[in-house]
């Protein structure tokens, strides 16, 4: 079925007024409360906590923890299996930890997690013994 054109103008009319006034409405009377954009992450700085084994929950030194895509943010644990990322954020990032020390303190398979805001600070990260 054909619409006419003022039928049309109408309807894209409506549809421009409904786009026009939303802001409107939001300014006037605010969001509602409950409202949470999806992905919206505070922007933070630095993340830091201890690498352990999975199976002793020993503290793994020599594990080198970076952030993916990014090959200049990193750190290495030190003899206590502390690292710290000194960085500013801007979103929730993943991270890798992976053992780069050989057969020094036993091998351990790469782990992969992902941080926000809201765990960005004294991590713990379990490793797995990879058994040779």
């Amino acid at each position: 079925m054909k619409q006419s054109i003022k039928s049309r103008l109408k309807r894209a009319a409506m549809y421009l007024l409904g786009f026009s006034a939303t802001p409107m409405l939001t300014a006037c009377y605010g969001l509602p409360s409950d409202y949470d954009e999806p992905f919206d992450f505070d922007p933070f700085d630095d993340i830091s906590g201890t690498v352990v084994d999975r199976k002793s929950d020993k503290p793994i030194p020599g594990i080198k923890v970076s952030v993916a895509g990014e090959e200049d943010i990193s750190a290495i644990t030190n003899a206590d299996g502390k690292f710290y990322i000194n960085h500013s954020f801007e979103h929730s990032v993943v991270i890798y930890a992976e053992d780069i020390d050989g057969k020094e303190n036993g091998y351990y398979w790469r782990h992969r997690e992902q941080i926000t805001d809201e765990n960005n600070i004294d991590l713990t990260i379990s490793m797995l013994p990879e058994e040779k």
